[in-house]
């Protein structure tokens, strides 16, 4: 015959209550745990320096003085931590930060910055736009590789919004050069619009006129070799000819 267990009501009541205990110790200890994390990482990981890497075109005091004004926290950890979860807006030409650690009280900021197409002279400042012709930044400062944009038709410039061209097609024309000249890493000083659209390129003595919008980014490529020719001298090479089958352009040296 099976043997009846009889099991009192006050002796179960106890054992929920030790379970209870024991649920509420461990949450304390691990809530414990956590303010003293948070107050070692307070006292211990205030920042005292500010390294920034990666730079191409900003300086190293418009970056800090940007870190330190968006949403900057005075501690390591804290700021690590933070970037991870979000990172800040810095500057309109950074594309993205990495924040590293390197002591407790010191943290790299690497900076990726994003490219300038090209500029304009606009009420005595160079205006710096993007690829999609972004007007972001305004300088008195004239960066030498950032092409300066000339002859191009447009109305008041508004910072943050696009370039308003009076003509849209010349505008594409102009940023597919941008892109080309990126592309291919050419030393352009200036880009000049002309009255019917099309460009001429300056680079140091050089003028090149592509005479026509057609087959922009196979007479870019080409430029590379050919600017390298006439390095040192003075004068014109004409793309009037050139085209995917016929890569034929005419340079013709400066009168003196």
């Amino acid at each position: 015959m099976e043997e009846k267990k009889v099991i009192r009501m006050d002796e179960h009541k106890n054992k929920n209550k030790v379970h209870k205990l024991s649920g509420k110790k461990i949450l304390l200890g691990i809530v414990a745990v956590l303010i003293l994390t948070v107050v070692i990482i307070a006292g211990t990981c205030k920042t005292k320096q500010i390294k920034i890497s990666g730079l191409s075109y900003y300086t190293e005091a418009e970056v800090k003085k940007a870190v330190v004004e968006n949403g900057y926290i005075d501690n390591s950890v804290a700021y690590f931590l933070k970037c991870k979860i979000a990172s800040p807006d810095l500057l309109p030409f950074i594309d993205s930060i990495h924040v590293k650690i390197n002591r407790l009280d010191t943290i790299t900021v690497e900076v990726k910055e994003k490219k300038r197409a090209g500029c304009l002279l606009y009420n005595g400042k160079y205006v710096y736009f993007d690829k999609n012709g972004y007007a972001l930044e305004s300088y008195e400062k004239k960066y030498d590789d950032v092409p300066l944009v000339t002859g191009l038709k447009y109305d008041e410039l508004v910072m943050q919004e696009k370039i308003p061209v009076k003509k849209e097609k010349v505008f594409s024309y102009l940023l597919e050069l941008t892109t080309a000249i990126d592309k291919y890493n050419l030393p352009i000083d200036q880009i000049y619009i002309k009255e019917d659209g099309n460009a001429l390129l300056i680079s140091d003595k050089i003028t090149v006129d592509l005479y026509n919008k057609k087959d922009s980014d196979i007479k870019i490529s080409e430029l590379a070799g050919m600017l390298k020719k006439v390095k040192g001298k003075s004068g014109t090479i004409d793309m009037k000819y050139f085209s995917e089958d016929h890569k034929i352009a005419v340079f013709q040296p400066k009168k003196s």
